[in-house]
């Protein structure tokens, strides 16, 4: 194996894979994290649903205001797991992104998903909204791809400085070495008990 080949070989390990679900009618919903870098509780993954018809998609397949038969909305990492619950406990999920902005995802009891997606163009928002329905079936492997979807967006956030130094440690880590960690025992140690 050649340098470029482990390289590729490498990038394709490190690429978000999605998650789709296509309805008999070839409508397609579509899970996947959208692998940018972001805060803390800021990254996102993307839900589209794409419906047989779909045009005007941009480059890249990306939808703007010329789109129609396609909506994708992002879900930060900090609001996802509220969607996991709730189609783990059968129950229905709603997300606005507000500002006036009428993009949406709404999840009902009934795994029917919608997606109204806002685009804002000269001075109106153009909503476009796409819609659906999914099996009792496509319940679990619908969570279980969010929550997939999830820890790889996770991944993808800026880590936090160490609780004892300026070094960046991963997400939902405190020190960055067994060092800070037992330099910030001697400071919490003030009168010498432990």
């Amino acid at each position: 194996m050649n340098f470029p080949d482990a390289i590729g070989g490498l990038l394709a390990e490190l690429t978000p894979q999605p998650w789709d679900y296509t309805t008999p009618d070839g409508t397609t919903l579509r899970v996947i994290p959208a692998g940018l870098r972001s805060n803390p509780g800021e990254a996102e993954v993307l839900i589209r649903i794409t419906s047989p018809d779909v045009s005007g998609l941009y480059e890249f397949g990306l939808t703007g205001p010329a789109t129609k038969g396609a909506a994708e909305i992002g879900i930060t990492t900090a609001d996802l797991p509220t969607l996991v619950t709730a189609l783990e406990e059968q129950a229905g999920w709603e997300h606005a992104e507000g500002w006036g902005d009428p993009t949406r995802v709404l999840v009902a009891p009934t795994l029917q998903v919608t997606v109204t997606e806002g685009h804002h163009d000269d001075g109106r928002w153009i909503a476009v909204t796409e819609v659906v329905q999914l099996p009792q079936g496509q319940r679990l492997p619908l969570a279980a791809a969010l929550r997939r979807a999830w820890d790889v967006a996770v991944g993808w956030e800026d880590g936090v400085p160490c609780a004892e130094c300026p070094t960046e440690v991963p997400v939902r880590t405190t020190f960055c070495s067994t060092r800070c960690r037992n330099a910030a025992d001697r400071h919490d140690d003030l009168d010498g008990d432990l």
